[in-house]
């Protein structure tokens, strides 16, 4: 295996992942809510802020796993297991029981170029390819099926990636993960110029790629390898400035706190995970924020679709809530924890 950059052995198991996860995760589900619905739910934090905390604390715990890895091979089974059957598992199910929501017939659906392509396209994690099934939630102001599901390329790139930005710690670790960064950061930079300019939305769409997240990851490795210099050392320093450099950008923009962003909220986060790790509402019994996150945009779309409990908006919330919750409970036990125990 890689050899291991210097770094604390002594973190503690005990924290609060779980819990932030599941709150990124319900984040994401009241923007679609309100976005699909047109219910608008303010809620702190946007789900643009939640995926990037999901790819802040990947770079945290997928690092940190890395390096526990007996090899190149162990690691890739556990990312696998990981994510692999769950995001199949929801894809196929969409593919197959949304049948009964087009106005197509059985035979017409299930033999339609558009299902076909769907399957492909999803199943290889390119659902930007095709988004729609044949038919369906052709009625929603929306037709999308899951429109969750571009992070998961995203999140498998920064898995692959992983490897070589291990090759590159293992001399100067700090020079690596801050030229890392900086490039991330100038992509994104680029492609918000090109996206201002041309007006064309496909560098928006470049924008949220893989190149543009590393920032997020890298940010997160960087908590864990000088963990115990930013968490505990110095954290009456690191925290209150990371602290400002976030309520700025919420409320302004600028190129340096653009710049500095990434890496504050991760210190927010790792330091809420650490310091608060008593937090265990609704995930006492598993971690069900993947499932949460991968179901919950489908179960949306089809109560919207049939237009149930259309004119009270809060019970709507309340009912998707359970349903999604419980759905994600569901794949945490019968498939995901399993899946994990094989690892």
């Amino acid at each position: 295996m890689y050899q291991k950059p210097v770094f604390s052995q002594n973190i503690s198991e005990q924290n609060s992942f779980d819990f932030l996860r599941l709150l990124f995760a319900f984040s994401v589900f009241v923007a679609h809510f309100g976005g699909l619905t047109s219910n608008k739910i303010y809620f702190p934090i946007s789900s643009q802020m939640a995926v990037s905390g999901f790819f802040i604390i990947s770079g945290f715990l997928i690092t940190r796993s890395f390096y526990r890895s007996k090899n190149i091979w162990d690691y890739s089974l556990k990312r696998i297991r990981r994510i692999i059957p769950a995001y199949l598992l929801v894809v196929v199910i969409c593919a197959v029981l949304l049948s009964v929501v087009s106005s197509l017939s059985f035979q017409d659906y299930f033999t339609s170029k558009t299902f076909l392509k769907y399957l492909v396209s999803n199943v290889s994690f390119l659902n930007f390819l095709q988004p729609i099934l044949p038919e369906v939630f052709t009625t929603n102001p929306l037709p999308f099926v899951n429109g969750s599901l571009w992070t998961i390329k995203v999140e498998l790139c920064l898995y692959a990636f992983l490897p070589i930005i291990a090759l590159c710690l293992r001399k100067k670790p700090v020079f690596a993960l801050i030229g890392f960064y900086v490039f991330s950061f100038l992509y994104s930079l680029l492609m918000n110029h090109l996206a201002d300019s041309s007006g064309n939305s496909i560098y928006d769409f470049l924008q949220k790629q893989f190149p543009g997240q590393i920032r997020f990851f890298v940010s997160g490795a960087i908590i864990l390898i000088y963990f115990d210099f930013i968490v505990k050392k110095r954290v009456k320093w690191f925290l209150p400035v990371s602290a400002g450099v976030f309520l700025t950008r919420y409320f302004f923009n600028n190129p340096i706190i653009d710049f500095l962003y990434p890496f504050s909220f991760a210190v927010l986060i790792v330091c809420c995970a650490y310091y608060f790790k008593r937090i265990s509402i609704l995930t006492k019994y598993g971690d069900f924020s993947y499932g949460f996150y991968l179901f919950h945009f489908p179960i949306i779309q089809i109560f919207v679709h049939f237009g149930i409990l259309k004119e009270n908006p809060v019970l709507l919330f309340l009912v998707c809530f359970v349903i999604i919750y419980s759905l994600s409970a569901l794949s945490w036990h019968l498939l995901e924890k399993r899946m994990l125990k094989r690892s």
